[in-house]
């Protein structure tokens, strides 16, 4: 008897008609090999960047891959604990995560600030608020808005919700780097868009953020002398403009082919935070435009993957899974976009940890999570319509 097939609108899914199986979702596997690809490349290019400043610094030159091995198994192990968490339960994940990155927040605001005075914060250990927050803000997001929707609560959640992001802002601000608040910005706009917000709300929460941004710019001193810095580094003498210059001299080294891994000069105690926050500069040098032209398509397949997901998730009618899955690959891939636009001078701002290949050990840990989630969400919209 002759077997009848059915293909699937857009992960090549076989589903026998007869038998009503599915043999499930390529995309799953397809986002794996994505991901490991990633890892990989990551994993050496960090080295690469890091082992001279690990030396300089006193340590053993794998000390900063070591760290990023010990925070990538971490956050294996909790990626897989979520794969199996049972699906309420992930829903409301934020709000155990969202209060302890809001506190780290505050600690990154306060030491940054110069506010510890008496050195009370002085054996807290070096982590990234923002970016926890930023991530704990797109779960909160992708519970609440649907549901929301399905209220009819918008004239109450609208003016919360500009109010808090508003005050998160300033707080992310505060803690250091007006890189970050952006990536924060665009990561509730993406998530605003996603849930299919009101076009006008999602029009003047865009144009409240980016009038507050350049006010923030403006009656800062700090942000004004950074940006100068990196718009005019030949004109402008300081730090940052030397490290602009610098970076600008390890991207055109590299040309076409690069210098090969491991054959960059720069690196050698030349361009400070080369191996977190202009890990780019050391990419570009040694593998070239042809090199990161690889790397970047392999950032557009995972948030490629991550669309169609969010396509599936809808379908299905899950808006849950359909606004975090796309927020969540916006999230990784944007970060690593706005990490290489700022090491070339493109934003004229502070340099931001570049995901898979920045050696931030916490932020390590934050991209292995989400990577887990995608993989779930993928996983589960994958399996039938």
């Amino acid at each position: 008897m002759r077997e009848e097939f059915e293909k699937d609108y857009d992960d090549f899914t076989l589903r026998d008609i007869q038998d009503g199986e599915i043999s499930g979702s390529l995309s799953p596997f397809t986002f794996l090999c994505v991901s490991f690809l990633l890892v990989l490349l990551g994993l050496v290019m960090a080295y690469s960047a890091s082992y001279d400043s690990s030396i300089r610094l006193g340590y053993d030159h794998y000390h900063f891959l070591l760290e990023m091995v010990i925070f990538g198994i971490l956050g294996l192990i909790s990626g897989t604990i979520l794969f199996f968490t049972p699906r309420a339960k992930l829903e409301r994940l934020f709000y155990f995560i969202l209060p302890l990155s809001f506190i780290l927040l505050i600690v990154n605001a306060v030491e940054n600030a110069g506010l510890d005075t008496i050195g009370l914060l002085s054996g807290f250990p070096e982590l990234n608020g923002s970016d926890a927050f930023i991530f704990s803000a797109v779960l909160a997001l992708s519970f609440i808005l649907p549901r929301m929707k399905e209220n009819g609560n918008g004239s109450f959640f609208y003016p919360i919700l500009l109010i808090v992001s508003l005050l998160l802002f300033l707080l992310i601000s505060l803690s250091g780097s007006l890189t970050y608040s952006i990536f924060f910005f665009f990561s509730m706009c993406v998530a605003l868009v996603s849930a299919r917000m009101e076009k006008k709300f999602i029009f003047f929460y865009a144009l409240f953020h980016v009038t507050l941004l350049i006010f923030v710019i403006l009656v800062s001193q700090s942000s004004l002398d950074l940006i100068f810095s990196r718009l005019m580094p030949n004109y402008v003498s300081s730090g940052e403009s030397e490290n602009a210059l610098l970076c600008l001299s390890a991207i055109s080294e590299g040309g076409l082919f690069g210098k090969g891994i491991g054959s960059s000069y720069f690196k050698l105690g030349h361009i400070s935070k080369i191996e977190d926050e202009y890990v780019f500069a050391c990419i570009a040098e040694e593998i070239g435009f042809l090199g990161t032209l690889l790397i970047f398509f392999f950032f557009f397949l995972f948030f490629f993957l991550g669309l169609r997901c969010s396509r599936r998730a809808r379908r299905k009618g899950d808006e849950y899974l359909g606004i975090l899955s796309i927020s969540l690959s916006f999230l990784v891939v944007f970060k690593a976009l706005l990490s290489a636009l700022v090491t070339a001078s493109v934003i004229p701002l502070s340099g931001i940890s570049m995901p898979f290949f920045s050696s931030n050990g916490f932020s390590y840990f934050i991209t292995i999570v989400e990577c887990a989630l995608l993989y779930r969400a993928m996983h589960s919209t994958g399996r039938s319509r």
